[in-house]
């Protein structure tokens, strides 16, 4: 084997490793991203008066109805007291699922 083809083949095989290894990094950190997704958006600061909200993603062909939930936030100061009813803000709905989530 000359030095040229060993070269070439030692090349060939850091970049499937390099390959691998991202792709893998990449499914994990995408796993973590799903999994933390959801729960910031039905949750708020301490603090804050949580009211959540749900929405029904009308069924398609490939998954049946799914419900979505977000949170609305309401914020008591010294400016905006409980008896003035504070300031609410509610977070963006997700975005309906494409396929069945299961």
């Amino acid at each position: 084997m000359h030095a040229s083809e060993r070269q070439t083949r030692i090349r060939r095989v850091v970049l499937a490793a390099i390959m691998g290894a991202t792709l893998g990094f990449a499914t994990h950190a995408r796993a973590q991203d799903d999994d933390s997704g959801d729960s910031r958006k039905i949750t708020c600061a301490d603090g804050q008066t949580v009211m959540v909200e749900s929405k029904t993603c009308p069924p398609t062909g490939r998954r049946g109805a799914v419900v979505v939930q977000r949170a609305c936030c309401t914020r008591f100061t010294k400016k905006n007291p409980a008896s003035e009813g504070g300031k609410t803000r509610c977070k963006s709905f997700p975005q309906c699922p494409r396929n069945s989530p299961s």
